[in-house]
């Protein structure tokens, strides 16, 4: 289940964004999770199975669709069929259209779609 980020989550966000960057410097990750915070446009969702939270999904909001910025899981859940499941719920709950705002994520959401 997809859960909206919210401040008490801020380590754990900084934990799951870190699998998705090279960079692994916590002042970065903390930069990276504080900007979702500060921009309207910018919507991250932690992904709760069970009790925990075992994946993260960032998007930008631009002219009515949603850029991929960042999707991670954690190690013991990755592969493509969790990262489409997150797709999938991320579509539903905000109702439109998810494009990749990087390359890596491109080439992610066109897979997803084609499948």
């Amino acid at each position: 289940m997809l859960v909206k980020y919210k401040k008490l989550n801020e380590r754990t966000a900084m934990g799951l964004i870190a699998f998705s960057c090279e960079v692994k410097d916590p002042k970065y990750l903390l930069e990276t999770v504080q900007t979702y915070e500060q921009d309207e446009n910018q919507q991250l969702y932690l992904y709760k199975q069970d009790e925990d939270f075992i994946g993260i999904i960032g998007f930008q909001l631009v002219d009515g669709h949603a850029e991929l910025k960042h999707i991670a899981l954690s190690p013991s859940f990755r592969g493509e069929r969790m990262s489409y499941m997150l797709l999938d719920a991320a579509e539903k709950m905000m109702r439109m259209e998810i494009t990749g705002a990087t390359e890596e994520t491109t080439r992610l959401v066109e897979k997803w779609k084609s499948q």
